[in-house]
């Protein structure tokens, strides 16, 4: 049985700051711990599992501590760090934890409310207290539909509120929402440049693992298990690039053709520009821009491995500036794959989708509204651009691509007729869906600058 004291406390909500403040939290954390002495010890196995559920369900912790106190929930991120997540432990003790710790929670009051009030005064360390004791008596409970959605679903609300455009009805948003939390199944991408696919497909089937190729995506395989030796063997050898299917599914849209130039605005890691490569067989020029150095590594390894240097350039540049780089109407065809809220696969991102606001989505909106402008400046006349991008929301795909389309006079939709379905909102367009084809959620717009 575990005891806590003033180390032990001190430790948890430096950790939690920490944490929050600074990426990967696995890191941070493990600094925390080291510092004090509990680096693997039972504690750390303890304040793991908590920390890992603590920002797994933050938004949810957020609106239980602004019912306590009384504020709205976005009046929580504005308290200091250590007391905002001091806040949030004690409204998971008194109303989520599992294991119902009494221990701990008297451990937060006797030591963490003196550390507390040392650094922010004795007023704001007993917001702690006062959230305890309200959760106790008067837990919060959602009061709408999609706080209901959010708290089921780990979900910021405003993600359920623009999810509910793409959708028919609450049933399939369910659906959706269950369906992003879960990790698509496996898949790598054979590099025809290094291999047959079949012989890619026996030795992954030979390793043991239960494996098919996709029927919707060309040259993917799809299988169940870990990534084992055989696996990692392929990628060493440069024969497979992991690749969701959907993610996958892009370079074949666009059609790359022996003497194009064909620009990826957004390229690193490198999995689509190398697919262009193969697709290509080295008869296209690919230019993979970037701004990132750490990304460009990424992408200049993957393009070695896969022996796509014939084709391949890599580029650090802002693919904003691309007209003025490469020249205007210089370009056959451009995949833009912009930065996006990677809510087609919500998944990945535990903590970090707490960040994911109506305002956060539309700053992401300009920038990809910025890009694809760059996109068509760039683009030859009867030139394509692949509109691509890993979201579910249509505030990122299909309002994206009307706003260039009312923009520039000289564009017009190609209509895509799979792999996958057609947009709800906008024909001619796809989307991948999570629930439906057990992808990571991918929207796609081809292009056509009209001569």
């Amino acid at each position: 049985m575990l005891t806590y004291g003033p180390r032990e406390v001190r430790a948890l909500l430096e950790a939690l700051e920490a944490a929050e403040r600074r990426k990967p939290a696995q890191v941070s954390k493990r600094e925390v711990f080291a510092r004090h002495g509990l680096l693997g010890s039972k504690y750390d196995r303890v304040f793991t599992a908590i920390m890992y559920k603590m920002f797994r369900m933050q938004g949810v912790l957020d609106r239980a501590v602004a019912h306590a106190l009384g504020v709205r929930p976005e009046d929580v991120i504005g308290f200091e760090p250590m007391l905002r997540q001091a806040l949030r432990l004690s409204a998971y003790l008194a109303q989520f934890d599992e294991t119902r710790d009494r221990r701990l929670i008297s451990a937060l009051l006797r030591h963490g409310l003196p550390l507390l009030a040392s650094r922010y005064g004795w007023r704001k360390a007993r917001l702690v207290h006062k959230v305890l004791e309200r959760l106790v008596d008067e837990p919060w409970k959602p009061s709408t539909r999609e706080e209901e959605f959010m708290a089921r679903y780990m979900v910021p609300i405003d993600i359920v509120i623009m999810a509910r455009r793409v959708v028919a009805g609450d049933d399939e948003l369910e659906k959706l929402l269950e369906a992003i939390n879960r990790p698509p199944v496996n898949s790598v991408r054979v590099n025809t440049l290094k291999a047959s696919f079949d012989e890619v497909y026996k030795a992954i089937r030979s390793s043991g693992l239960y494996a098919w190729p996709s029927d919707r995506v060309e040259g993917v395989i799809r299988y169940r298990g870990p990534f084992n030796n055989t696996l990692a063997r392929l990628l060493a050898e440069g024969k497979i690039v992991p690749q969701d299917e959907s993610s996958a599914a892009a370079a074949p849209l666009l059609q790359p053709r022996p003497g194009e130039i064909v620009l990826d605005m957004c390229a690193a890691p490198g999995g689509k520009t190398t697919h262009l490569a193969e697709l290509s067989r080295l008869e296209a020029r690919i230019l993979g821009f970037d701004i990132y150095w750490d990304r460009l590594r990424r992408m200049k390894t993957l393009v070695e491995a896969t022996a796509s240097e014939a084709a391949v350039a890599v580029v650090k540049a802002d693919a904003a500036n691309a007209p003025k780089i490469l020249g205007r109407g210089s370009v056959d065809k451009i995949l833009l794959d912009p930065p996006c809220s990677t809510t087609g696969g919500l998944h990945k991102n535990v903590d970090a989708r707490w960040r994911l606001t109506r305002r956060k989505i539309m700053e992401l909106q300009e920038l990809q509204k910025t890009l694809l402008d760059a996109a068509v400046e760039t683009v030859k006349s009867g030139g394509l651009i692949l509109y691509t991008v890993c979201s579910i929301l249509a505030e990122e795909g299909e309002d994206v691509v009307l706003h260039a389309l009312e923009k520039w006079g000289n564009l017009e939709i190609v209509p895509l007729n799979g792999p996958y379905d057609e947009s709800p909102i906008l024909p001619g367009t796809m989307r991948a869906w999570p629930h439906r084809h057990g992808v990571t959620g991918f929207f796609y717009a081809l292009l056509r600058k009209k001569g």
